[in-house]
C-alpha cells in the first residue's frame, strides 16, 4: 500500500512527493521511527515477562532486539535533530558525511554492514524459513520456537525484500532507472520496522500466555 502511494503521488505531483516522502520529515522518515516506538514498548512489556521464558538466552535476545530498535529508531531521527532543528556539534560535523547528529553516516559499520544483517535476517527467518516450515508447528519447549518469526511477520518482510528489487536489477543486470523511481531505502526501513515490531509483539503474546508457573 505504500509504495503505491508514493508512486501515485509521484507521477501526480513531484513537489508533493518530494515534500512528502525525501524530506528528513517526511512520512515514511517519520513513520518508521513511530513503529519502531510499537516495537520497543513490545519489547520492554515482553520483558516483564522474562521469568517465563524458556531458555536464558531469550533473556539477552529480547533486550539486544529492543535496544537495536532504539538505535534504529534515534538514528532515523538523528536522535531528534530532524524534529527540533539543533545544530551539529562540530566534532560530529566534520566526520559525518551528511553533517547530521548521528553516527551511521560515520562508517559503513554503524550503517549498511548493521542493514545487511538485518536484511539477511528479514530474508531468512521472515521469508525463507516461514515458506519451508509450512504447516510444521515448533513446540513451545523447542528454541526455534522463540526464536523464528511467525506468520505475521511473513507479509512484512517479504515486503521488506521485494521493495528493493528495483534497485537490485539495476546494481546487478544494468536494468533501469524505471520510471517514477524511487528512495527505495527508506520504505524498505518501514518495513524492516513493522517487521521488528510484529516480531517482538509475536513474542509478547506468546509469553505472557503461558502460566507463571511454566
Amino acid at each position: 500500500m505504500l509504495i503505491i502511494v508514493q508512486y501515485a503521488i509521484r507521477y501526480y505531483d513531484t513537489a508533493a512527493y518530494n515534500l512528502l516522502f525525501e524530506s528528513e520529515v517526511g512520512i515514511v522518515e517519520l513513520a518508521t521511527p513511530a513503529v519502531l516506538l510499537v516495537a520497543i514498548a513490545a519489547g520492554g512489556a515482553a520483558l516483564r515477562y522474562r521469568g517465563r521464558f524458556l531458555g536464558a538466552w531469550l533473556n539477552l535476545w529480547v533486550p539486544l532486539l529492543t535496544l537495536a530498535c532504539f538505535y534504529f529508531a534515534g538514528e532515523e531521527l538523528s536522535w531528534g535533530q530532524h524534529l527540533f532543528g539543533w545544530a551539529t556539534p562540530e566534532y560530529l560535523n566534520t566526520i559525518n558525511d551528511q553533517g547530521e547528529t548521528n553516527i551511521h553516516n560515520i562508517s559503513s559499520w554503524f550503517d549498511q554492514k548493521p542493514r545487511l544483517v538485518l536484511e539477511l535476517w528479514v530474508l531468512g527467518g521472515g521469508v525463507i524459513y516461514p515458506l519451508r516450515r509450512r504447516h510444521r508447528e515448533a513446540r513451545i519447549s523447542d528454541w526455534g520456537y522463540w526464536f523464528w518469526p511467525t506468520y505475521v511477520c511473513f507479509p512484512a518482510a517479504l515486503l521488506a525484500i521485494l521493495i528493493r528489487l528495483p534497485d537490485r536489477l539495476e546494481d546487478w543486470f544494468g536494468i533501469g532507472p524505471l520510471p517514477l523511481a524511487i528512495r527505495y531505502s527508506e520504505p524498505q526501513e518501514y518495513y524492516f520496522a513493522v517487521f521488528l515490531a510484529l516480531y517482538l509483539t509475536s513474542i509478547w503474546y506468546r509469553v505472557r500466555q503461558l502460566p507463571a508457573d511454566h
